[in-house]
């Protein structure tokens, strides 16, 4: 199996073997648990498109709100932007986390913003077509403790969809969260840059 060659692969013993254990437990394997993951997500975004239509009307105005909001995580005013920015009902994925309703998002953004040390997005290009906003950016945080931060440089780009009063009502990321975040972390970490090594391989 992938995870005990990646736990051999990287001398990983008793907290290789709890994975190994846990996801045995599970009575699946880790491989059939991701298809299940990103199945639902897929299904949920999909859903979210018919749910959502979204409008043309106050697209310009809904993206100054959005980008202010995003230049600095770490705000203190960032809980008044997530609720100036996303409206009431949502669809949000970022990869990570989804959300359709703007409360949890907003306890979501607020501890994320609270947890990093600096962060930064800057939009590089935006996209629209009718209702559908495609933005493309830039991403820097730190987060840790100061003798062993966290840093991370990735790229991503976001679906968007506005309500009539420029407030964001869907938001799906494309970002790779493994090498933007998991692939920082040390255990986590060494065992995605081992999978990344062996799927590498030729065969």
């Amino acid at each position: 199996m992938l995870v005990k060659r990646l736990v051999s692969a990287i001398g990983v013993t008793s907290l290789g073997g709890l994975v190994v254990v846990a996801l045995s437990a599970c009575g699946a394997s880790s491989t059939e648990l991701a298809a299940r993951r990103a199945k639902s997500n897929v299904d949920a975004y999909l859903q979210a498109l018919n749910t959502y239509p979204g409008s043309a009307a106050e697209i310009d105005a809904g993206l100054v709100r959005f980008e202010a909001m995003y230049r600095d995580l770490t705000a203190a005013e960032l809980g008044d932007l997530v609720e100036t920015v996303y409206a009431e009902s949502i669809f949000f994925n970022d990869t990570l986390h989804t959300f359709t309703d703007r409360a949890s998002l907003k306890a979501y953004m607020t501890e994320t913003g609270a947890n990093l040390a600096t962060s930064q997005v800057e939009i590089q290009q935006v996209v629209s077509q009718g209702a559908d906003v495609f933005v493309r950016w830039t991403m820097y945080f730190e987060a840790g403790e100061s003798d062993t931060p966290i840093q991370s440089h990735s790229i991503g780009i976001s679906h968007l969809r506005f309500n009539d009063d420029g407030q964001v009502i869907l938001h799906q990321d494309y970002w790779d969260s493994a090498g933007g975040l998991y692939t920082h972390l040390p255990v986590i970490g060494a065992l995605l840059r081992a999978a990344q090594k062996e799927l590498g391989k030729p065969d």
